[in-house]
């Protein structure tokens, strides 16, 4: 129990022990009176004794109260600050790291790009290529197939020309062509 609890215990006991001695004494009242008398004095001078004591017994309960305050106040605050020390690095730690996964990934995505273009460009280069190489082709088809549409025509003509100076000046009548005969309607079979 604290001394200012004991000190409160003491002068409630006291009072109460003086009630009591007074209500059972044995003696007559007039010296009952003077009894109490002299010891309500005596207390009465001891009171300044027991103020100024409990005073410095509460002065220093506050001042201990208050130091002790005061320290859990700043190992909180400590804890509080190292608490959020550590969340920071955290925070940080996580960002730095969502930070070089994103550069990551744009690099690769970048040499992806280079990638995708240079075979789209290869690509490209190859279809040219094989169009140049086509269009060459078909010209040289076309050449071709010219000179031998004019060589054809150029040989028709001549046999045209050979066979019109082998033939007579007037060539025979053609026969007149025959007519077919009519045909019958085929006999419908009975049923």
């Amino acid at each position: 129990m604290s001394k200012s609890g004991s000190l409160s215990t003491f002068i409630l006991g006291g009072l109460v022990g003086a009630a009591l001695g007074v209500m059972f004494a044995p003696r007559p009242g007039y010296e009952t009176r003077e009894i109490l008398v002299d010891r309500a004095l005596d207390y009465w001078d001891n009171a300044d004794e027991y103020y100024a004591e409990a005073s410095d017994r509460a002065v220093e309960i506050y001042a201990t109260s208050r130091d002790v305050a005061l320290d859990a106040t700043e190992q909180v605050r400590a804890k509080i600050e190292a608490a959020r020390a550590r969340l920071l690095e955290e925070v940080e730690a996580v960002a730095d790291k969502a930070v070089a996964e994103k550069n990551a990934l744009i690099a690769e995505g970048e040499k992806l790009l280079q990638k995708a273009e240079a075979a789209e460009k290869g690509v490209v280069d190859k279809a040219v290529e094989t169009d140049k190489a086509a269009a060459v082709k078909l010209a040289a088809a076309k050449k071709a197939a010219a000179a031998k549409i004019e060589a054809a025509k150029e040989a028709v003509e001549d046999e045209v020309a050979a066979v019109d100076q082998k033939a007579p000046a007037k060539a025979p009548a053609k026969p007149a062509a025959r007519k077919a005969p009519a045909r019958k309607p085929a006999a419908k079979p009975a049923s």
